[in-house]
């Protein structure tokens, strides 16, 4: 059975129950099924029905919470992935992706006990605005790549040849990007991420891992994400409630109190900020559940996901169950010991089992 299906058949109730999400199994039809091919090709048109279907069932996911602006990036990325893929082959879909990770993290949520800290106060409603959207930043980064890989490395590369003392190109980032980081108020993004950062008790310092960046001139898609989700949420609570006060503010039958921005968006906005970070570091489960959920359901969510020169897996071949308050993931074969090393590089304080082999340790 694909995993997909077997996922929705567990988690619809939940859906409309706890998430007020109104999917049904003909929304989901085609995620429910290996991608098609003609001969030995992806179908694209079938490809391209995915990412349009994405697309409608995360306007359904935000619209909810007047969320839904967030949609205009990622429909934005589905209509440069192709014309990406044809400059860099290996670009994967994150459209489609979007949809089967957040349908993941649901099951997860709704199987596995997770404690509510006070960094947070409703994990499936940060759920929502994280699982979606992760990867809303990704068009920046990979046009940088673009830049500097096709045009600025190979100019730079033709003057190494020639060995002459002109100066070297470089590529402004997109991370440089005036006041991305700066919100309502002059607050600073930046300073609230760090906040949260600590509070998780995560020894990762901004403003350094912004200069290794720069000195790398590297785009990292997690941090634009993270800014722009906070940039954009942010001036609707501030249209909204701008004294900030932390009280019930009721509008359109949504509740813009500032106490749930500076919990729950800010933690969406610091998982976003987390995910793509490849430093030595251990996201803990208990002191940060929404990262820990979506490192683990980014990395899993490795089925169906288009690329011109990489394999592409079917989702008939995964498999999610939760014992004993453990995870245990079903994965081909051939994949199994990078996903383990990806997985405990990454994770800590939940054992989860990948072919049964243990990836992440409930104690270190």
């Amino acid at each position: 059975m694909h995993i997909i299906k077997k996922i929705f058949k567990e988690i619809k109730q939940s859906l409309v129950a706890d998430y007020k999400i109104y999917i049904n199994a003909d929304d989901l039809k085609l995620f429910m099924e290996p991608l098609k091919y003609n001969n030995t090709n992806i179908d694209m048109q079938n490809f391209k029905e995915r990412q349009e279907k994405s697309l409608e069932i995360i306007k359904k996911i935000l619209d909810i919470h007047g969320k839904a602006d967030i949609l205009k990036y990622l429909a934005k990325l589905a209509l440069i992935e192709p014309g990406i893929q044809k400059l860099q082959p290996w670009v994967r879909d994150h459209v489609v992706h979007a949809i089967n990770t957040f349908l993941v993290g649901v099951y997860i949520l709704e199987n596995i006990k997770f404690s509510h800290n006070r960094t947070n106060k409703d994990l499936r409603f940060i759920w929502k605005i994280t699982g979606p959207t992760h990867d809303l930043g990704y068009t920046l980064e990979v046009a940088n790549n673009i830049v500097k890989n096709d045009f600025v490395g190979v100019t730079n590369g033709i003057l190494n040849e020639i060995d002459t003392s002109s100066p070297r190109l470089s590529y402004l980032m997109p991370r440089d990007i005036e006041n991305l980081n700066i919100l309502c108020d002059n607050v600073n993004a930046n300073v609230l991420i760090q906040k949260r950062l600590h509070e998780w008790k995560l020894k990762i310092n901004v403003k350094n891992y912004y200069k290794l960046l720069k000195k790398k001139a590297k785009v990292d898609h997690g941090i634009i994400g993270s800014l722009a989700q906070l940039k954009i949420i942010d001036a609707i609570y501030n249209k909204i409630n701008p004294d900030k006060k932390c009280v019930p503010i009721t509008y359109n039958g949504l509740d813009f109190n500032q106490k749930n921005f500076n919990l729950d968006i800010i933690s969406s906005a610091s998982a976003l900020f987390l995910h793509n970070i490849d430093f030595k570091y251990k996201i803990s489960f208990k002191d940060s559940p929404i990262a820990f959920l979506l490192v683990l359901c980014d990395t899993f969510q490795e089925w169906d996901r288009y690329s011109e020169n990489r394999k592409v897996y079917s989702g008939n071949d995964f498999n999610i169950f939760c014992s004993n308050n453990e995870i245990h993931l079903i994965v081909p074969d051939e994949i199994k010991t990078i996903m383990v090393k990806k997985l405990s590089k990454r994770l800590i304080g939940l054992d989860v089992l990948v072919n049964e082999k243990l990836a992440v340790r409930r104690k270190s």
